[in-house]
């Protein structure tokens, strides 16, 4: 990565976390949602993940191992981000196929029509892995989207007659489960047992996760080869093509896979993310935007470059305003027939109750709104606004300012998660600065 600035002057991203939108935000007046969008609107340019599809009633819900949520909104939706100040979107993320490819094109059809800058998503590989690029008075900006996890969804590129397939830039990853050495041999009886195969130079493959022998008992993930090196040729591109290079990661996979979402290890990301987020900053990020989690993440500096491993949810409208797919109700044992809204408020969680659940919605409606500010292409300051995003039956998820006490919490639960990165947090006055 070149350490030339590559433009002149001050330039201010803004960069939100995950935007769940449903119903209008341009309506409300109070004070508190309006230093928000102030603050959005004050950035040369904005960022958000766009966590919904707009497809006009196209594409059928697409079958999931784990039926949590089918995001569908208004087209209106994005006229109200824009009204917000947004002027960069990430489309890469695991609802992006929520309607199968009929639902994914018509939403990339709607932002194709809107002219507006996104990212991520496409008619087949390449598409979706390209740099998306903004042209504002003081720069000129790329945007590189991926989305982590299982392979559904992923695009694909054509092949000799083949033709290309639809969908999200993936970001895969392997997993290795390293044992100690009883423990190995332990589990390799047992594979000889289930005559399944024998361990070999790539360690023991056991009801498929690798396990391989080491010090002490671990979980190590690491970026899928082609899918870090195709990445990492659109960051390059961007770097050529763009004063500021700006990569969105949206990731549901913690540092322990496989364990209830959203209990207590949500805070901490899985190591293959920590990986290719410095990687991008190598090969010309200046700025990482780790979306996903719903919830903060620590932030690290890296060669002078800002990685945000979890910016939270910016709007959570979420938990009331889908119509859901048979499946759901299946799932749960529920009558097809019960309404959408009857089931609403069924916690897709049940076994976390009392302080657990209290941690949760906590984690769930409170972020930041990170300010970055570079000087002649070169980091100067980093400054966060903490915000909620209070619930309510019917018109809740909306973002406002956080003040007095809840702020200082944000805050402080931030700079305990930055400081495992070595990253220090100022606080004052119920905002947070990280200056360089």
């Amino acid at each position: 990565m070149s350490d030339v600035a590559r433009c002149s002057g001050e330039f201010t991203l803004v960069a939100t976390g995950d935007s769940l939108i449903f119903q209008r935000l341009s309506i409300f007046k109070d004070e508190a949602f309006l230093k928000v969008r102030e603050i959005i609107r004050r950035g040369d340019a904005a960022y958000a993940n766009f966590e919904t599809l707009m497809r006009d009633e196209k594409g059928f819900p697409r079958y999931k191992r784990d039926p949590t949520a089918w995001m569908t909104s208004p087209r209106f939706v994005l006229d109200e981000l824009r009204w917000m100040g947004f002027s960069l979107f990430s489309l890469a993320n695991n609802h992006s196929m929520d309607y199968s490819e009929e639902g994914l094109l018509e939403n990339l059809r709607i932002f194709e029509g809107a002219g507006v800058t996104h990212a991520g998503t496409g008619r087949n590989l390449s598409e979706a892995r390209a740099p998306a690029y903004l042209d504002t008075e003081k720069a000129r900006v790329a945007l590189v989207s991926v989305n982590t996890g299982g392979e559904d969804g992923c695009a694909g590129d054509a092949w000799g007659r083949v033709p290309g397939r639809p969908g999200v830039n993936p970001l895969r990853y392997t997993t290795t489960v390293c044992l100690e050495k009883p423990d190995f041999e332990t589990l390799a009886s047992i594979s000889r047992k289930l005559d399944l195969p024998e361990p070999g130079e790539g360690g023991l493959n056991f009801l498929e996760s690798v396990f391989e022998v080491g010090e002490r008992a671990d979980i190590h993930t690491a970026p899928y080869g082609p899918d870090l090196e195709g990445n990492l040729r659109s960051i390059s591109e961007a770097r050529e093509n763009a004063d500021l290079v700006f990569v969105a990661v949206h990731n549901h996979v913690k540092r322990r896979p496989g364990v209830m979402y959203f209990d207590d290890t949500l805070e901490h990301i899985a190591g293959f993310v920590e990986a290719f987020s410095r990687a991008a900053v190598d090969a010309g990020a200046d700025a990482v935007l780790g979306t996903g989690t719903h919830c903060l993440n620590g932030i690290e500096i890296y060669r002078g470059r800002p990685i945000f491993y979890g910016l939270g949810n910016f709007i959570y409208q979420s938990y009331r305003s889908n119509p859901r797919p048979y499946d759901w109700y299946e799932a749960r044992g529920l009558h097809e027939e019960t309404h959408p809204d009857e089931s609403g408020a069924i916690s897709l969680y049940p076994s976390l109750t009392g302080a657990a659940e209290e941690r949760r919605i906590r984690r769930l409606t409170t972020s930041v709104v990170a300010e970055i500010v570079y000087d002649n292409g070169r980091l100067r300051q980093v400054v966060l606004y903490p915000i909620e995003t209070p619930r309510h039956e019917h018109r809740g998820g909306r973002p406002i300012l956080a003040s007095g006490p809840k702020a200082d919490e944000i805050l402080g639960r931030l700079s305990g998660l930055s400081a495992e990165y070595g990253t220090t947090i100022d606080v004052d006055r119920g905002i947070g600065r990280i200056v360089m």
